[in-house]
């Protein structure tokens, strides 16, 4: 799993049924209280073998217990609230031992496993509803918002924190991407308000959504998205050239990515064709970024009336 500054954290891992090996005619260890098969998972000192033991019993478990037991550790957020090197979590057995962010990679994989198995998928859902009241924490809430996105029984709290204007305004962003993704042409017109009047980031953050393929495919396409499309990219290039005039020698991927959007969207050719040979090489891609963005600005000179307000 890849951490990325000022982005939610998306843990997203397919789910397969465990193998369990036949044991021998041993006798079984005594059940442990949820707590301390948590702790034992969660210990650096604990043996590999005594932690795939734990580990079994605890996916054994039913949703519920896990998931209450998890969440006030997922609801922690990331170690240091990303003042740490980040790390990517990459196998719990090995990740627990690092310092700092053990804990974080093993609660949240564990996490993910109850979420995507589809054994437990009503009994999950029932139980993230239940803790919807009791989110901890901004990150908290966050991993519910995920673990309900585009389920019908959550819609009505969802709707409901997307409306509240009291509410964080990135919990309300990640509550309008998913009900895009649930009811995109009931939604569309409200999530497009909000994006207008949200900042840069969680602009960007709606426009993508906005103008995804499957969401086109529902609502056509929108003079709206295209406009704040337009308006993100001239953002971006105003940055860019900032930066340039400050000595900084800055890539255009940054605007390239809005034009490149905006042509899918769209459907038209801003990108030329990157396999000819002036686009070879690292200077040659950049000159495809350039002249992409140059296409996509040569377009909107011509055709923005048709998309005025």
């Amino acid at each position: 799993m890849t951490l990325q500054r000022n982005q939610i954290a998306a843990f997203v891992i397919l789910c397969s049924l465990l193998s369990i090996p036949a044991f021998s005619q041993e006798p079984q260890p005594a059940e442990q209280p949820v707590s301390a098969l948590l702790k034992t998972l969660l210990s650096r000192d604990t043996s590999d073998a005594e932690w795939k033991a734990a580990e079994k019993r605890f996916l054994e478990l039913p949703a519920k217990d896990a998931l209450r037991a998890l969440f006030p550790e997922v609801a922690k957020g990331t170690p240091g609230g990303f003042t740490q090197t980040i790390y990517n979590c990459y196998e719990p057995l090995r990740d627990r031992r690092v310092p700092g962010w053990g804990e974080f990679c093993v609660v949240h994989w564990l996490w993910c496993k109850e979420l995507t198995c589809p054994t437990k998928s009503e009994e999950v859902v029932n139980t993230l509803l239940e803790l919807w009241a009791q989110p901890l924490s901004f990150h908290g809430q966050v991993v519910l918002l995920q673990g309900l996105c585009g389920r019908l029984e959550a819609e009505e709290r969802m709707a409901a924190l997307f409306r509240d204007s009291a509410a964080d305004a990135r919990l309300r962003t990640e509550a309008g991407v998913c009900l895009l993704r649930q009811d995109g042409k009931k939604y569309h017109r409200e999530v497009v308000e909000l994006a207008e009047q949200s900042p840069p980031d969680l602009r960007e953050r709606l426009f993508d959504e906005l103008a995804s393929p499957p969401h086109r495919r529902t609502s056509g396409i929108d003079p709206a998205v295209v406009r704040m499309g337009f308006a993100l990219l001239f953002e971006r290039l105003e940055k860019h050239e900032r930066a340039k005039q400050h000595g900084q020698a800055i890539s255009e991927y940054g605007q390239f990515l809005y034009a490149n959007r905006l042509n899918v969207y769209l459907g038209t050719t801003f990108e030329p064709d990157w396999k000819l040979p002036i686009y070879s090489g690292d200077q040659g891609k950049e000159q495809w970024y350039h002249d992409t963005v140059t296409g996509a600005l040569e377009w909107w000179s011509e055709h923005k009336h048709e998309y005025a307000d």
